[in-house]
């Protein structure tokens, strides 16, 4: 095989390959789960749940807000920071009218308190579903 031949089939597989990547790349997303599944396994990883807001609390000294999510398979807290909370309410939603409802929660697992939980990434992270 010569050089041109060589060159060719590189320069096709490499448009191929970014024509793939570009293609492809709206349909990435973190993992859909459910509750259960997530474990300690999982920490620093995006994933997706979909659950019923169960209780809120607001922090005291911040504009931090805990929510418990729960779905039929368990429970865990998602953290909404106060950067985040203050971008979901620009649209004139508020956090604690999320209680009893069903919501699509993308955020990064982690651990306190020896506790998982997941940390919203920013307010578009956060669906409510009908």
């Amino acid at each position: 095989m010569n050089d041109n031949a060589m060159f060719r089939i590189a320069l096709t597989t490499t448009v191929i390959g970014i024509v793939g990547m570009i293609l492809f790349s709206g349909q990435i997303g973190p993992k859909e789960l459910h509750i259960k599944d997530i474990n300690r396994g999982m920490l620093d990883e995006e994933v997706s749940i979909n659950g019923v807001v169960n209780n809120i609390k607001e922090s005291t000294s911040t504009q931090t807000y805990y929510l418990e999510v729960v779905d039929n398979t368990g429970k865990i807290d998602v953290i909404i920071f106060n950067k985040s909370a203050k971008d979901y309410e620009k649209y004139n939603l508020n956090i604690k009218n999320l209680l009893n409802m069903r919501i699509k929660i993308k955020g990064t697992v982690t651990e306190y308190d020896g506790h998982l939980e997941l940390i919203l990434k920013d307010a578009k992270s956060l669906q409510v579903l009908m």
